[in-house]
């Protein structure tokens, strides 16, 4: 349903350094199925995310490459073509999405401004509309009426995801859609999410630096590094067996509260400065299991396990990709 292709953003800066976000990004969504976008902060998930809405303001950022939903390059579109195609084909929630509601309107007239200015309906079409989706991310009717000063962080960001839902989109992007809320609330909102998309069966990406959120919600898992895709598998799989050093360290860092004996472990150093050019792998200075080529060599993709992955060790040291 969505097929990126080569993507790269650079943002400008005023200190003379572009920033190249995302290096070359190649990433397929199904129809009907929920993805997850994991990785440290810095690492260019949002800005992905953000370029595939077309959400970049192009006086400060390149993008280059293809973004194709249904046969539809959104890179080539002109600010009405896209208009047309927001809401109804690919909606966002954003991080920090729950305050985004103007506080002084109610539920309603945000929900209505939406449908009003990307859709043709009724007074009591848009009522009716707002409360089954209201209800759809349980919430009572009752909610429209209200101001969001009225409404819980919880229930705000419920809202939110409603309001997403108002045009019936194909692709949703949810930016970090549970940060800031504790963490019952969290998972709450993470199982509403996993019920919505499988009633409702629209597509997913959801982008979180919380693994732990992500293998409990995606069907398939991206890890990013460095502006980069470094490998991608079912959520099954890569708790199986992870490939990329990456993800095995990430998921080191990711324990069962529930074990008798919790070890954490973190990951050592720092992501690389994106306004650099990067050599080899952009993993090699932090990655125990690096040798020569790392540091000097770009890795290519490799295919296998159900997935892909980047990384030297299944290409130059003959390490197999299979789930065995």
């Amino acid at each position: 349903m969505l097929e990126v292709k080569d993507l790269w953003v650079t943002y400008k800066s005023r200190h003379g350094k572009p920033v190249t976000a995302v290096r070359g990004v190649h990433i397929t969504i199904p129809d009907n199925t929920f993805i997850g976008l994991v990785g440290e902060s810095g690492c260019g998930k949002s800005t992905l995310g953000f370029a595939i809405a077309r959400l970049l303001d192009g006086r400060r950022n390149q993008v280059a490459g293809s973004v194709v939903l249904n046969d539809v390059d959104l890179l080539k579109l002109d600010e009405r073509e896209l208009r047309a195609l927001r809401w109804k084909k690919v909606s966002v929630v954003l991080q920090g999405g729950m305050n985004a509601f103007n506080p002084v309107h109610k539920i309603k007239q945000q929900f209505m401004d939406a449908m009003r200015a990307h859709g043709n309906f009724t007074v009591t079409e848009m009522k009716e509309k707002i409360a089954l989706l209201l209800q759809h991310v349980q919430l009572d009717s009752e909610v429209m009426e209200m101001y969001p000063h009225e409404l819980s962080g919880g229930m705000k960001q419920r809202a939110a995801i409603a309001l997403s839902l108002v045009l019936d989109p194909e692709l949703v992007i949810l930016d970090e859609p549970t940060t800031a809320l504790d963490v019952v609330v969290q998972h709450a909102i993470v199982d509403m999410l996993k019920d919505l998309q499988r009633r409702l069966k629209f597509s997913v990406l959801f982008i979180s630096h919380d693994l732990g959120l992500v293998l409990e919600v995606a069907q398939r898992v991206m890890v990013m590094y460095a502006g980069e895709i470094v490998e991608e598998r079912s959520t099954a799989t890569l708790l199986k067996k992870s490939l990329h050093p990456y993800t095995q360290a990430l998921l080191d860092c990711y324990v069962d509260p529930q074990a008798e004996d919790v070890r954490l472990a973190g990951i050592p150093g720092s992501p690389p400065d994106l306004s650099l050019p990067l050599r080899g792998c952009a993993f090699a200075p932090r990655c125990a299991k690096a040798f020569a080529a790392c540091r000097d060599e770009k890795p290519e993709t490799t295919f296998g396990g159900g997935g892909f992955v980047q990384c030297h060790l299944y290409t130059k040291q003959g390490v197999t990709t299979d789930e065995s």
